[in-house]
């Protein structure tokens, strides 16, 4: 069958090529997937600028495609600049960032002025903390929700559009899919790869707007034709959410291409004197990772030669309220020499960084609803074939890593279980080779996901 023969999805996603986020991920391969099972994606995106924009990740984009890119307005540096010209301050400079990103707050911030700011500037941040608090319900690209809607009609219009696909978050991607749904009865598909209520990177939410988001999370809900989720815990803890719902239910995880990693691979492993762990992404809000600096920290009091020995690496961006406590526990045990704190870095050498490590970190949020998270990290780990120890508390994470055999599992924030299963793993010799269970992992295979996926747009058509 070709292109031209396929049926077509408008697919709404907040997140994609080349936008530097791990989101992106799962729906760059779909649509890639998408063309071989008898479909042809068209999408609506997020306009990238300096910030969000890899250029090294164009080539995930499938080759043909219709992309609509949406530009997001950023309503806080619109008015924050209108009040500072009529003040006479400079106009900000800051470039506009994901929603996720906009999410990461210090669990101790409030709606209220910072002391020791000038009377101006307090009125700015309390401005500013309305916006995040108040207005951007239920994230900041609800805006850029309304200017979606308009391209995603227009291009409804002008083809013949199947199914309607909206991917979680940015959550407000929601509004898009409901109104084309509305206005032209298409089948809906919607696809949380993150919660929307009750996720556990977003208890910052006060309790009243956790009530508004769900009432509107509902509305939209009950007007899905299918409910997707990426793991059996978050499909259950959606039905149990919306038990009215008359959405056909369905868990399609994140999976792996090993495509992507078999010129690596192909590659020597690069080694060097230390026994290298290296973590790639953020570290925000509820993923945190101190129990295994502490349980390190701890261990090299014990055996100091093991300072000498042990290096870790964070490859991607860390809160500020994190690094601090990094800073505190690292000093505490002096081993500020062995963590090595690098920043945002290209998707590239972070998959060359995993290729090359002795062991791969894994730091998993925690939180309500941590049993049902599986990071997409994950499944780029399995296929960087290194060996994971991994800090999560019991869920559908541990089952994979443990089914699988691909590494050490240890609850997020005890450092005597991380004590106990480091002091083991650090006495063993380190294998240049590693393979886990490939039969288990079969079912995780990008292909056979995106056929399942498939599968259910064309019942949900028929």
């Amino acid at each position: 069958m070709s292109q031209a023969d396929n049926k077509k999805v408008l697919i709404i996603a907040g997140e994609y090529p080349p936008i530097k986020t791990i989101g992106r991920l799962r729906t760059a391969k779909f649509s890639q997937h998408l063309l071989a099972n008898g479909w042809t994606p068209i999408i609506v995106t997020l306009e990238t600028d300096a910030n969000t924009h890899d250029s090294s990740l164009e080539n995930e984009i499938p080759q043909g495609l219709e992309i609509y890119r949406v530009k997001k307005p950023d309503l806080e540096k619109i008015i924050v600049n209108k009040i500072k010209a009529l003040l006479n301050k400079p106009p900000e400079k800051s470039a506009v960032t994901l929603s996720k990103n906009a999410d990461i707050k210090p669990q101790n911030e409030q709606i209220s002025p910072k002391q020791g700011f000038s009377p101006r500037d307090s009125a700015i941040h309390l401005f500013k903390q309305i916006l995040k608090y108040l207005v951007y319900i239920p994230d900041d690209f609800n805006l850029w929700a309304y200017q979606a809607e308009k391209v995603a009609e227009e291009i409804c219009k002008k083809h013949d559009i199947a199914v309607i696909y909206t991917t979680l978050p940015p959550f407000s991607s929601c509004h898009v899919g409901y109104k084309i749904k509305q206005k032209f009865n298409i089948p809906w598909v919607v696809d949380y790869r993150d919660l929307w209520y009750g996720d556990v990177l977003r208890e910052w939410i006060p309790t009243f707007r956790q009530k508004i988001e769900l009432l509107l999370e509902k509305r939209y809900m009950h007007k899905a034709d299918a409910i997707i989720s990426v793991s059996e815990q978050k499909t259950e803890f959606l039905q149990k959410l919306i038990p009215d719902s008359k959405a056909l239910w369905e868990t399609i995880t994140n999976g792996y291409d090993n495509e992507i990693f078999e010129p690596l691979l192909a590659q020597p492993r690069k080694t060097d004197e230390y026994i290298n762990f290296v973590y790639t992404g953020r570290l925000f809000k509820n993923r945190r990772g101190y129990a295994f600096a502490e349980a390190l920290g701890q261990l090299c009091k014990e055996t100091p030669e093991l300072k000498k020995q042990v290096r870790v690496h964070i490859l991607g961006g860390v809160a500020p309220e994190i690094q601090q406590q990094y800073q505190r526990i690292l000093q505490q045990y002096d081993i500020t020499e062995n963590y090595n704190f690098t920043g945002d870095i290209s998707y590239h050498k972070a998959m060359q960084a995993q290729v090359d490590t002795d062991y791969l970190l894994l730091i998993v949020d925690t939180g309500m609803t941590s049993d049902g998270v599986i990071p997409g990290k994950l499944f780029e780990y399995i296929a960087s074939r290194r060996p994971i120890f991994a800090l999560t508390d019991p869920g559908a994470t541990q089952e994979i890593i443990e089914k699988s055999g691909a590494g050490i599992v240890v609850p997020a924030e005890s450092v005597e279980h991380c004590k106990k299963a480091l002091k083991k793993l650090l006495q063993q010799d380190i294998a240049d080779s590693y393979q886990p269970d490939e039969d288990y992992l079969k079912q995780f295979d990008r292909k056979i996901l995106t056929a399942r996926l498939a599968n259910l747009f064309n019942h949900v058509m028929n």
